[in-house]
């Protein structure tokens, strides 16, 4: 009989829109003593680092876990300024950011992406800095906490994308599907866009995302935000075979144990109980769920929701 560890991968990605659940589950997750994790590595939202505060209740910059890190990389010839941490695939020069952000559109964009890297070589050379930093950054975490597998929480499939055509790791995905309403009612309320222009979004990442759980089937493995609420030991055990680790080791007390993860404000909650969030059923207005059906509904429903 083979040995789980030598189906478990290096790396565990997941993968899915804003506003998921991807932040409850990596809490979970980042309970087996096997799993290394802070949350979001590409580490876009951090904002004011002044005020930012870690998952273990300690600003940022005082955190003791994450000055460990910060020495670590020192000592191996990496800066790591909290105020720009350089793992997210973005650039100041115009060109540059929009074939590095451009999102995963199929296989001949990729091939044509290729060349363009190709041929603006101080471009390749950014990308090829940016996925170094990120390689050199898990190894550190691993190291620092122990576990032998990284789970990144970023959830931008373009991002994991560019991990899988590093050859760096071996990677398993988590597709996290959630009711588009709910998706888009979370982010009405933290960035009061329209429905109409997040809506679109959700439907264009979730595109980006199938596109990617088609090319990448055997190691993907989809994951529904409702279902798991529900039922997080029987989801908690699914994920644990899929990635080859005990499915008895399962913990659903994430607060028991300090942990340091990036993300939404999710990191930051009080409780260990996990509820499902159905708000929108309430908030959504007759006339945002008209537009989110026009846009978006279509999709939604081959998701399995009515």
């Amino acid at each position: 009989m083979m040995r789980p560890e030598k189906k478990s991968p290096d790396l565990l990605y997941i993968m899915g829109p804003s506003f998921s659940g991807s932040t409850l589950l990596t809490n979970l997750l980042a309970m087996h003593p096997r799993i290394s994790t802070v949350g979001e590595l590409k580490a876009s939202a951090i904002g004011d680092i002044e005020t930012y505060t870690c998952s273990c209740g300690t600003l940022l910059q005082k955190c003791e876990f994450w000055r460990q890190v910060r020495e670590e990389m020192t000592s191996r010839g990496v800066g790591f300024p909290f105020e720009n941490l350089g793992l997210h695939f973005r650039d100041d020069d115009f060109i540059c950011d929009r074939l590095l952000s451009s999102g995963f559109k199929g296989s001949f964009f990729e091939k044509l992406r290729k060349l363009c890297l190709g041929l603006y070589r101080g471009c390749r050379s950014k990308y090829s800095a940016i996925l170094e930093r990120n390689r050199i950054t898990i190894e550190v975490i691993k190291q620092i906490q122990g576990g032998d597998i990284f789970l990144d929480g970023s959830k931008d499939p373009n991002r994991l994308y560019f991990f899988l055509k590093s050859g760096y790791w071996r990677i398993k995905i988590l597709y996290l599907i959630r009711d588009g309403r709910g998706s888009t009612n979370s982010s009405i309320r933290h960035h009061n866009d329209a429905m109409a222009k997040t809506a679109t979004e959700w439907v264009q990442m979730h595109k980006e995302c199938d596109r990617l759980a088609t090319k990448y089937h055997r190691d993907c493995l989809t994951i529904r935000y409702e279902d798991f609420c529900l039922d997080p030991d029987a989801h908690l055990s699914r994920i644990y075979t899929f990635i080859g680790l005990d499915p008895a080791s399962v913990c659903t007390d994430f607060l028991s144990v300090p942990q340091h993860i990036l993300g939404n404000s999710m990191r930051l909650s009080s409780t260990s109980e996990i509820r499902l969030d159905e708000k929108w059923k309430k908030s959504l207005t007759p006339e945002n769920l008209a537009v989110f059906d026009q846009i978006a509904g279509k999709l939604n429903r081959s998701y399995g929701y009515e």
